[in-house]
């Protein structure tokens, strides 16, 4: 790898300094809880638009995404369609009930609806599900920051949760949707860039007829060719999968469904979430075509010699896309697509940071204040748990550093906690059944069993899609959760 060029040098600068003048300028506005972990309720809902579409696009659609296109295909884009239409859903269903109540957490509507039980459970199973898959990011950037720069793993996570945690410490949500809105700016710049360099050597002629005799240019798969228990490209299960999966993420997880609580009215919040959906679809057909490039260069026009290599000598996919931007991109373009790698995975990572400190301090914390009206103490405390939310994401990161198939395994591990998470949210929005005791019960049984099948599947005892174990999860807990006839008063949590 060659080493960056002042070109590259100053554009990273330039955008770390940006990052940090915008997080730290429009942060220091609010020191109070509701200012620090929902913006004020001030938020413009194109600034939240711009802020979901940041953190959707990860690093593990940004490295990952180009991945799936290069050893794949396109049928990834079957799961955008499901994911389009939960929007809906979202919009009228769960954020009508959010917005309802002045809520800091989505889980105090748990509180509101069934009691204490399922409030604080919720709120654990979202730590739960939001460490490991931001972990699983922080892998992904450091990773790719790594074969990049050359710079050791294990110093590339540990200066990522540095920069995230000045801005989104000192600014809480507010910051991290204002610097959300430049890091998608850049990431997206990063990917059109990338795509007119690929243009330049290949042409776009040569990739369309090579990614079409190669099969990489196919999205449908109408019928289940290997059975429907086995195709994971059947459209139906992609479909299903990607809404139900959508439904979880940006309906039950307080990283996406925080922001959406900033907007002034839930009018303002449906309109960030629906458009967020309809500029989705063409980013993630962004990623997958340049993996459709890279696969055509390394084909027809480079060697793979050089190529990142997979325990069992095959060309790691999932590293092509680094490799490349280190081996091959210019000066100043280097630069420029490095800083795409740093805005996806800071805007996810700083997100992840907020909401999880928020979470724990609104959901579980706050029965221990001793003064709750000391909204300052409490600002400084979630602070302190973002640095310990920090360190833990670090020594994940670390354990699982070795792990392929960046973007299904980000789906896979969140799909555990998603699915008892998603389940008790569909009985309390759904129906007027369940009891607050019981719905531990059934999110447990219902992740429990999401986390067996995928096990089981993996060791090849069972053949099974890797969507089924999330699908027949959320079932479960569902299932389970309305055998209660009628719901006991609620017991409302301790909160704000």
């Amino acid at each position: 790898m060659e080493t960056l060029s002042l070109p590259d040098i100053l554009i990273i600068l330039l955008y770390f300094a940006s990052v940090l003048f915008v997080g730290i300028r429009v942060g220091k506005k609010d020191e109070s809880m509701e200012g620090y972990v929902a913006g004020g309720r001030k938020v413009p809902w194109l600034a939240v638009l711009g802020s979901l579409v940041a953190t959707e696009i990860s690093a593990a659609t940004f490295l990952g995404t180009p991945g799936v296109g290069y050893s794949s295909n396109l049928g990834y884009l079957q799961i955008t369609i499901g994911s389009l239409l939960a929007r809906f859903a979202i919009a009228f269903v769960f954020l009508t009930a959010f917005y309802k109540a002045r809520y800091l957490s989505i889980y105090q509507y748990l509180a509101t609806r069934f009691g204490s039980q399922s409030h604080y459970s919720a709120a654990v199973f979202f730590l739960l599900s939001r460490i490991l898959a931001s972990a699983v990011r922080l892998m992904i950037a450091s990773t790719g920051l790594h074969i990049i720069l050359g710079i050791p793993f294990i110093w590339t996570m540990i200066a990522f949760a540095l920069l995230c945690l000045v801005y989104a410490g000192i600014g809480g949500i507010r910051a991290v949707i204002w610097t959300d809105c430049i890091q998608a700016i850049v990431f997206l710049t990063a990917g059109l860039v990338m795509l007119v360099v690929l243009q330049d050597l290949v042409g776009w002629g040569t990739i369309f007829e090579a990614g079409k005799e190669s099969g990489r240019l196919e999205i449908f798969q109408w019928t289940a060719k290997e059975g429907i228990l086995k195709d994971s490209n059947w459209f139906f299960l992609a479909m299903v999968f990607g809404f139900l999966s959508t439904l979880a993420s940006l309906g039950t997880d307080h990283d996406f469904t925080q922001r959406l609580l900033t907007c002034k009215k839930v009018e303002d919040s449906r309109r960030s979430i629906i458009l967020s959906g309809f500029v989705a679809l063409p980013v993630a057909s962004l990623f997958l075509m340049i993996g459709v490039g890279l696969f055509v260069y390394y084909s027809q026009v480079a060697t793979i010699t050089g190529l990142p290599l997979n325990e069992f000598g095959e060309v790691a996919s999932d590293k092509v896309f680094p490799h490349f931007i280190a081996s091959v991109l210019p000066a100043g373009l280097r630069g420029l697509l490095l800083c795409g790698v740093l805005a996806a995975a800071m805007s996810s990572l700083d997100s992840a940071m907020a909401a999880l400190s928020s979470s724990i301090v609104v959901d579980l914390y706050s029965p221990f204040l001793k003064d709750p009206t000391d909204t300052k103490k409490q600002v400084w405390i979630a602070r302190l748990f973002m640095v310990l939310v920090a360190i833990v994401l670090v020594i994940i990161a670390w354990g699982i550093r070795n792990s392929e198939e960046f973007l299904w395994l980000a789906f896979k591990i969140s799909g555990i906690t998603y699915s008892g998470l998603l389940g008790v949210f569909l009985v309390g929005l759904l129906s007027k059944r369940g009891k607050d005791k019981w719905n531990l019960i059934a999110m447990i049984i219902g992740s429990a069993s999401t986390a067996l099948l995928l096990i089981i599947s993996e060791k090849g005892i069972i053949q099974l899609a890797w969507q089924y174990p999330m699908l027949i999860g959320v079932g479960l807990t569902y299932l389970i959760g309305i055998i209660p006839t009628a719901s006991e008063p609620p017991v409302k949590s301790e909160g704000f």
